[in-house]
């Protein structure tokens, strides 16, 4: 997403990141990636679950994330995790100006995005989205 930044902002992009980190753990991700985006703590959760997010130990735990985070060992500080949830899932969603959600998609583990192609062929489609 930050290496497309230029077009999502001339699709009049708003990106939002919300995390359920500890504050100080969030700033500390923001300064370390340098992404510009605005980013907001919901630290009980709440939007997690209404936007119907899981937390999964064993899709968490997969070989798949496993094998990335051992291909990226070393590259980004480690985060002191002792009070936060790893086993929480993440989520995409493009919700337009009337704050209805028209693409959601709810990762199957950590490291399960859409494409930023996807992304921005679903806001292609939604007419005056903002």
């Amino acid at each position: 997403m930050c290496q497309r930044q230029q077009e999502l902002a001339r699709a009049k992009v708003r990106t939002i990141i919300v995390s359920f980190a500890a504050p100080p753990f969030a700033r500390a991700w923001l300064e370390e990636t340098g992404a510009p985006f605005t980013l907001l703590v919901d630290h009980d959760r709440q939007v997690y679950r209404s936007y119907g997010l899981e937390a999964s130990f064993w899709r968490t735990w997969s070989p798949r994330t496993i094998w990335y985070y051992a291909r990226n060992w070393g590259r980004k500080p480690v985060w002191d995790s002792a009070e936060e949830d790893l086993n929480q899932l993440g989520g995409d969603f493009i919700i337009d100006a009337q704050r209805t959600a028209r693409f959601a998609y709810p990762s199957l583990d950590p490291v399960d995005r859409p494409p930023v192609d996807e992304l921005l062929a679903a806001i292609d489609q939604i007419p005056d989205p903002f």
